[in-house]
């Protein structure tokens, strides 16, 4: 995600410097898979939650238990909670095998 910042900084799209400024302020983590696939293994795994405008992405974290906040407007977040609750450990580990 942080190569995607730094790619919008340089193409200089509004809003990308500042917030690839407030990432840089927090510990960056390292999952399975690249992308969307890496931030839905890594929410599932660590109960987080998730903030993103894309729908696609929101509805497949949503499908998995996690909670999405999307940006309603300009100054607003809206909560969007799991469609079924996030699995225990023991599920994620039989659907893994």
């Amino acid at each position: 995600m942080l190569g995607e910042l730094d790619r919008l900084a340089e193409r200089g799209v509004e809003g990308a410097v500042a917030s690839r400024s407030l990432a840089s302020r927090y510990p960056t983590l390292t999952g399975p898979g690249r992308g969307d696939a890496a931030v839905q293994a890594l929410a599932v795994r660590r109960h987080a939650w998730v903030v993103t405008a894309d729908r696609a992405l929101r509805e497949r974290l949503r499908s998995e238990g996690v909670t999405v906040l999307s940006p309603r407007d300009r100054a607003r977040l809206e909560r969007f909670a799991p469609e079924r609750p996030a699995p225990t450990p023991k599920e994620r580990r039989r659907r893994h095998r």
